[in-house]
Parts: structure tokens; C-alpha cells; sequence
């Protein structure tokens, strides 16, 4: 009997975590790359839903977590 092919398991495409104390999320765009916002909604910044957009465009998520501080 043929063994069943197993598919590789896909990478994440979201990190959630924290930056500077606050709830953030990395998140792969639909483009490839990937974008960083924090959960601020008392900032000026924040739009309706209370999220500020940290950064976009980092190639891999581990880059973009480093060059915001997401832990």
C-alpha cells in the first residue's frame, strides 16, 4: 500500500505579540512581504479600529519583528 504524501507545513503568514507593551500583529501582505502594527488606539496615528501601522515591506517576517521590536 502506497504511503500518503504529506504536505510540508506552510510557513505562518501572521505573528502575533507584543511591542513596547502594547498587543501587535506581523502580518504577510498579499504582495510577499510583510507589515507591523501595534494595538494603540489612544494614539493619533491609530485609525477606527485602534491599529498604527508600524512598517510595511520587510522581506521575511523575522526582519520585520527585529526592526520593530515584536516579541
Amino acid at each position: 500500500m502506497p504511503a500518503e504524501s504529506v504536505p510540508p507545513a506552510s510557513a505562518p503568514r501572521s505573528r502575533y505579540g507584543s511591542c513596547g507593551g502594547r498587543s501587535a500583529l506581523a502580518r504577510q501582505t498579499p504582495s510577499g512581504t510583510w507589515q507591523v502594527k501595534v494595538h494603540d488606539p489612544r494614539n493619533a496615528l491609530a485609525g477606527h479600529d485602534g491599529w498604527v501601522l508600524l512598517g510595511v515591506d520587510w522581506p521575511s517576517m523575522e526582519e520585520a519583528c527585529a526592526a520593530t521590536g515584536l516579541s
